[in-house]
């Protein structure tokens, strides 16, 4: 599946994430998109939509008009995939260059050291 979102349609994902995980008629993305500042044009906005489809990130069911728009991941979920394939295509899949990358190549602080020290332990409880 193809994630990578355009701007316009991740604010889309996000309201339907976080306001109607069990689905959002045409309508309602209608109006929080225009409640954003600038006004789109329904057509516009059917673009994103079908953009949100093809991806596979969102599906529709029901008929034309009546179109009950769902997610087909969670934002937990997306947020993982777009988080690994960050790791990979720019630290090659590992954590450690990604570490030293963000901290700027300096020693990571004590409170960010003391939180991965904490996730980590968690991961390895769930295994």
């Amino acid at each position: 599946m193809n994630y990578d979102l355009k701007p316009k349609e991740y604010e889309i994902m996000k309201f339907i994430w976080a306001n109607a995980p069990d689905g959002v008629a045409f309508g309602e993305i209608h109006d929080f998109v225009n409640s954003l500042g600038k006004k789109e044009s329904r057509q516009r906005i059917n673009c994103f939509i079908q953009s949100l489809l093809s991806k596979g990130i969102l599906a529709a069911t029901g008929e034309d008009r009546h179109k009950i728009y769902t997610p087909t991941i969670s934002k937990q979920e997306y947020d993982q995939i777009l988080a690994n394939q960050l790791l990979n295509q720019l630290f090659d899949g590992s954590l450690k260059t990604f570490v030293s990358a963000l901290s700027g190549g300096d020693s990571i602080s004590d409170e960010n050291a003391k939180e991965l020290r904490k996730l980590l332990r968690e991961r390895n409880k769930k295994k």
